[in-house]
């Protein structure tokens, strides 16, 4: 993976990371009628495994972290 977004792992200091996403379900209802109602992008530390969950889609994840990093 390239590694595009300036991201510095909070825990170690480590400039190295993964990106993906994952969806979870809610409710009894929504497991039921296998809902997959919320979606999560992530950002894991290579080296620590640290792993910090944002509520935007991937798409969107350098404008979050850039705007975190001013």
């Amino acid at each position: 993976m390239n590694q595009i977004l300036k991201y510095t792992c909070p825990k170690c200091g480590n400039k190295q990371y993964e990106i993906g996403e994952m969806w979870t379900i809610g409710s009894f209802w929504t497991r039921m009628f296998e809902f997959h109602n919320r979606r999560f992008t992530f950002i894991s530390c290579q080296k620590c495994r640290y792993t910090e969950l944002y509520k935007v889609p991937k798409k969107n994840i350098g404008e979050l972290i850039s705007n975190l990093t001013r």
